[in-house]
């Protein structure tokens, strides 16, 4: 047990343990008393969901907690593991900090040297550039310090007592050697050599930056690259390969810190290695040491290896050329022997030394090309004794002669150094150039810096300017609209409209706009003499006063002129005496309804004056901001007004300030063509708008919401009208039932008028009605939208569900205790009549609500409709893509006027059984596509007419006689063909308008089936009839040939004539005075010749009249020639013959009627191009 609770103890102690109990402890006692904590008097933890909330966050304030320590825990253990990496990182960038300190030290106290020196020029800021610089690079122990030491130059800036400037055995550091003409940068050799110490790079780089930043338009005018010539000697050439790449790294370091392309002069010293060396020049005067030994190449040869292995090979020849010389002069037989050794060790030499070259200076893919500007050879043999002798120095000293040209061996004189620095290097410091990018980059920037300083001070200049000016132009301005303030108050009469004043306030408010508080923070506007906070404070005191004693006074009394003229109008009565009333009873004021009304006067008043109604608007609303004591009213005006509204009808103004309200709110009107998808273009009307308010969103939003809302509202707002709030519970009853009574009308109302508009729209030909049925009935179907729509708006949710909304509703008002419970009382009787007043919503809509099932997919008596839809588009796709479509429409059309039924017939009875406006869209279908049938089918029959009809009218009738004038017959052949029984023109009208037309009274009528007919023209049917009364006339009913059988008789002969003869072919027919006979003859004449005559004769017998013709129409021409009258009927016509006074008349019997010898039916008969024109 003891170590049970040692064991609970030490898990106690963690800390995970013991801050999770405190978590949970603070957790509970904020569940238990947080009820008690609130923030504007609402609990913060009192529900469940607020208790599990805040168990939450302590959890996870827990875990937070515990994370941080355990993160921070973690941090300290690895910097114990990591601490001797970090110490060794901190010692190694001290170490770079220390050197990089000293070498920006030294080359600080080098430039400080320049300038305190005197010795180059006048003291400025240029004096570092007026000699050039020189840096000094190359492997440790390769001469450069002996170099400079033996250089034979002097170094006047140099401390030296005879001694060398510096330790000439180890350069830690750079040196600076200030020589007469340059200074010489001599950097250590471990700068050179950064392989061996990784640290000497950031070191090496740093002073590079440093150098650039002390000179930046020419850091360096040349780089002096010295190389120990026992590197070329090497039998190795790996070692000379990884020598010229350290080289070349190097010289791109520089190029790339320094910007610049600088000339390289490619220095091999330690010549007196090289065997042969020392005998060879032993005789040297000093002045020929001086001399420059080595290759100086021109603009781009020292970036050729092959350039520099030849011009060494060309310096070896003249070294050779002067051995046989030295050999005569040597007497030294091993010297005369080395002597000959120095030409064959410098040949030797040669393809080292391009090697060298070609890796060390020449381009390659990644490296840019070195400025190679010599090859040089230079030698200083080793001192023998560093120090000066005492006694030589101190004679130098007392003669005031330079330590250097003491006559001294202990001080060695190099040899090819100094003419090659004098007359070769320095001369050329101007070879030196920044690189063209970084040269137009130092351009644009110091044009930047120049522009920018231009700019500052052009602005500060402008600024100032500015701000004075403005200053001074707001205070003109300001002196200006009082002005024009003045000038505008004189003239403004007590009886202007409102309109007028908006000059003097217009002037008021743009001098309180002048100075506004916002400009104020602008810098323009407070680097000058700022005077803005005194005078717009005048300007608004000035502004307010005016719109007191100016505006109000108007508004008052346009509020009363509307409550005057408003006094047998309740709808706008209600709201002026509101906004009327508003100015005295500061309690009721409500400053967005004043704006708004006011707005809406304003805007009948000034119609067409938008700007002048904005500004009327504004100055409004800064007196309302402002405020106003309470105005004076009309009381008489008052007590009327409200004597009248109280005999108003209380649920209509309950329910107009419903519909006002939705205005007011963000609800979306329905507009069919938002919801009828892709496919609502076979609708017309479909841009109708139904309100929000008459949505199922308007009427859970505002009516289920705010229904009772309104109805207190209105009690509340009784005191426009001077009643009390306090009623009872019918009265309130009745209230909420006889307004849902007017908005459920209304809604059924929008809703009928916006589906009953939708028509299906009319087509123009099949490809149009086969897409619309195919829109129909296709994926989107639009009908089905449509129908779904109308059950979302017009299906109310469950009455239990209504109720409890309601009673949620009539909590929330803000009323007095008596009015809740008399709500709530109310309650139940209110949703009995709701209901009854949704019911009729749904009884309206219930026909087309019931065609989609719960899941809004079409019921099967709705599907089968779709069906027989889609019936009828593949029978005018069969129509359409057959080899005759107009053919075929024709004997759908032949079939359906013969009562043969088809799929047009089952769409009418199919809509018989679909509610409206279905019923009426399905029979728009049918008769869509019934018409495009018989327009095809009338194109149809118009071919056939022509082809067989019009076409044979043409050829064998049209223009020739009997129809017109003129001396071309009809062929009697032709004549039977067309209009014999059975013949072109009635074989035409049984086959292919028999079934479009009727005759009723002679007439042909057409055939019309809902509300379409083939279209045929009137003119057509005329005709069409008159050759069918041609054909009764001149074939009966049976005939095949052309047969009229006549009876002629002699009415009238006059006394003085002897008599009349008729020649009818072979027949003759005379007639005497005596009496009167009939003879009978028939037409045409046949078998013998086609002569006809009648002739009249006096006494005489002379021939008065005497008319013959011959040929099949011979009787029609003579008859033609008499005059001719109907005597009795259709059958009987009389005949004139008269001359000279002398007269005869004879009578024409025939056997049809109409007698087919009055040829006025045939000169009327034409037949028409066209059968609908």
């Amino acid at each position: 047990m003891k170590s049970f609770f040692n064991s609970l103890i030490t898990i106690l102690k963690k800390t995970w343990c013991w801050s999770l109990l405190c978590s949970l402890l603070i957790a509970l006692v904020l569940c238990l008393f947080g009820k008690h904590i609130a923030i504007a008097n609402t609990p913060l933890i009192e529900t469940t969901t607020g208790k599990v909330l805040t168990v939450f966050i302590c959890l996870l304030l827990w875990a937070s907690f515990n994370l941080t320590l355990w993160w921070l825990a973690k941090r300290e253990a690895q910097k114990e593991e990591n601490k001797e990496a970090y110490e060794a990182a901190q010692s190694e960038l001290a170490y770079i900090q220390e050197h990089t300190s000293t070498l920006k030290e030294k080359l600080d106290a080098a430039i400080a040297t320049i300038k305190r020196a005197g010795l180059y020029g006048k003291l400025s800021n240029n004096v570092k550039y007026q000699l050039p610089w020189y840096m000094v690079i190359g492997p440790q122990n390769s001469g450069k310090t002996t170099l400079l030491e033996c250089s034979g130059l002097d170094f006047p800036l140099n401390q030296t007592d005879g001694h060398y400037t510096r330790d000439i055995q180890n350069s830690q550091h750079c040196e600076w050697y200030f020589a007469n003409h340059a200074v010489l940068l001599d950097a250590a050799g471990r700068f050179f050599d950064l392989h061996e110490n990784e640290l000497n790079k950031p070191i090496w780089n740093r002073f590079l930056k440093a150098l650039h930043s002390k000179r930046r338009r020419r850091p360096l005018n040349g780089v002096i690259l010295t190389i120990d010539i026992t590197t070329l000697q090497s039998p190795d050439e790996s070692s000379i390969e990884v020598q010229a790449r350290y080289v070349r790294e190097r010289l791109q370091e520089i190029r790339h810190e320094l910007n610049s392309d600088m000339p390289i002069y490619f220095l091999l010293t330690k010549m007196d290695k090289v065997e042969g060396f020392e005998p060879f020049f032993s005789s040297l005067s000093r002045e020929e040491m001086d001399q420059v030994f080595g290759i100086t190449f021109n603009e781009g040869e020292g970036q050729q290896a092959d350039k520099i292995k030849q011009e060494f090979e060309k310096l070896i020849l003249r070294i050779d050329s002067q051995v046989m010389s030295r050999l005569h002069d040597e007497r030294d037989v091993m010297k005369r022997a080395e002597l000959l050794q120095f030409p064959r060790q410098l040949s030797f030499l040669a393809e080292r030394l391009a090697l060298f070259a070609e890796l060390a200076f020449t381009k390659t893919r990644y490296h840019q090309a070195s400025h190679l500007r010599g090859l040089y050879l230079t030698s200083v043999p080793a001192p023998t004794n560093i120090h000066t002798d005492s006694s030589t120095s101190n004679i130098g000293k007392n003669l005031g002669i330079s330590s250097r040209v003491l006559p001294t061996y202990q001080h060695q004189r190099g040899f090819f150094i100094r003419k090659l620095l004098d007359d070769v290097i320095f001369p050329n410091s101007e070879l030196s150039t920044l690189n063209e990018s970084y040269e137009k980059k130092v351009k644009l920037k110091n044009i930047a810096i120049y522009a920018s300083s231009f700019a500052m001070v052009i602005g500060l200049g402008s600024l100032w300017a500015t701000s004075f000016l403005n200053n001074h132009n707001k205070q003109q301005q300001l002196l200006e609209l009082a002005g024009d303030y003045n000038q505008n108050i004189v003239h403004l009469s007590p009886l202007a409209p409102s309109i007028e004043l908006l000059p003097t306030l217009d002037a008021l408010l743009k001098a309180t706009q002048i100075y506004s508080e916002e400009e104020d923070k602008f810098p323009e506007n407070i680097a000058g003499l700022q005077q803005g906070n005194t005078l717009r404070t005048a300007a608004n005191s000035a502004y307010h006063l005016q719109l007191i004693e100016l505006l109000l006074p108007k508004i008052t009394s346009e509020l009363e002129y509307q409550v005057t003229n408003n006094q047998d109008n309740r709808e706008f009565l209600t709201p002026s005496l509101r906004a009327y009333l508003m100015l005295n009873l500061h309690e009721h004021l409500d400053a967005s309804y004043l704006k708004q009304w006011m707005g809406l006067h304003w805007s009948y008043v000034y119609s067409g004056s938008a700007t002048e109604q904005n500004s009327l608007q504004t100055h409004f609303a800064n007196l309302l901001d402002i405020g106003f004591a309470p105005v004076s009213l009309n009381d008489n005006l008052v007590a009327k007004s409200r004597k009248y509204l109280r005999e108003a009808d209380t649920s209509a103004l309950v329910y107009q300030q419903l519909k006002q309200d939705a205005k007011e709110m963000d609800l979306r009107d329905i507009k069919l063509s938002d919801h009828l998808g892709p496919n609502q273009n076979i609708f017309n009307h479909t841009n109708t708008l139904i309100p929000g308010l008459y949505t199922q969103e308007g009427y859970q939003r505002v009516f289920l919401n705010k229904g009772l809302d309104q109805v207190k509202q209105l009690i509340d707002e009784n005191w426009v009208i001077g009643l009390s709030s306090d009623l009872s519970t019918n009265e309130i009853r009745a209230l909420y039932a006889e307004v849902e009574d007017l908005y459920f009308h209304d809604y059924i109302r929008y809703w009928k008028e916006a589906v009953d508009q939708l028509q299906i729209k009319p087509v123009k030909n099949i490809d149009e009605a086969i897409l619309q049925i195919a829109n129909m009935t296709g994926s989107s179907q639009p009908v089905l939208k449509l129908l779904n729509l109308v059950r979302e708006n017009t299906t109310f949710i469950d009455q239990a569900q209504l109720a409890s909304n309601a009673a949620k509703t009539t909590k929330k008002l803000p009323i007095n205790t008596k009015l809740k419970k008399v709500a709530s009382l109310g309650l139940h009787s209110v949703e009995e009549r709701s209901q009854s007043a949704r019911k009729a919503v749904s009884n309206q809509f219930e026909p087309l609500n019931l065609l989609l099932t719960d899941k809004a997919q079409a019921t099967i008596p709705l599907e089968d409709a779709l069906v027989v839809i889609n019936e009828l588009s593949g029978r005018l796709s069969m129509v359409k893509f057959s080899p005759n479509p107009d053919q075929t429409a024709f004997k759908i059309a032949r079939d359906r006027m013969q009562g043969i039924p088809n799929e047009l017939n089952d769409i009418r009875v199919m809509a018989e059984t679909l509610p409206q406006p279905l019923q009426q869209w399905w029979k728009q279908i049918s008769n869509n596509a019934w018409g495009i049938t018989l327009h095809h089918s009338r194109d149809y029959i118009q071919m056939v007419y022509h082809d067989k009809v019009v076409t044979h009218y043409d050829v064998a009738l049209s223009g020739r006689y009997p129809f017109k004038n003129s001396n071309q017959d009809v062929n009697i052949a032709d004549f039977d063909e067309f209009f014999q029984n059975g013949g072109i023109l009635d074989s035409f009208f049984d086959a292919y308008l028999a079934s479009f037309v009727n005759k009723q009274k002679g007439k042909f009528e057409q055939k019309t089936l809902h509300g379409h007919s083939l279209g045929l023209s009137r003119s057509f049917l005329n005709q069409y009839n008159y050759g069918l009364t041609i054909q009764r006339m001149f074939y009966g009913s049976k005939g095949k040939e052309a047969n009229v059988s006549f009876r002629i008789a002699p009415f009238e002969l006059d006394a003085s004539a002897l008599q009349s003869t008729f020649y009818y072919g072979k027949k003759k027919f005379a007639y005497r005075h005596g009496p009167i006979q009939k003879k009978r003859f028939t037409w045409p004449i046949t078998n013998q010749r086609q002569y006809v005559s009648f002739v009249l004769q006096d006494l005489s017998g002379t021939k008065v009249v005497n008319q013959q013709n011959s040929g099949p129409w011979a009787f029609f021409r003579v008859l033609d020639k008499f005059s001719v009258n109907r005597y009795r009927g259709n059958d009987v016509i009389k005949l004139d013959l008269e001359n000279k006074g002398m007269k005869a008349k004879y009578l024409i019997y025939s056997d049809r009627t109409p007698n087919p010898f009055n040829r006025k039916i045939l000169t009327n008969f034409y037949l028409p191009k066209r059968i609908n024109g």
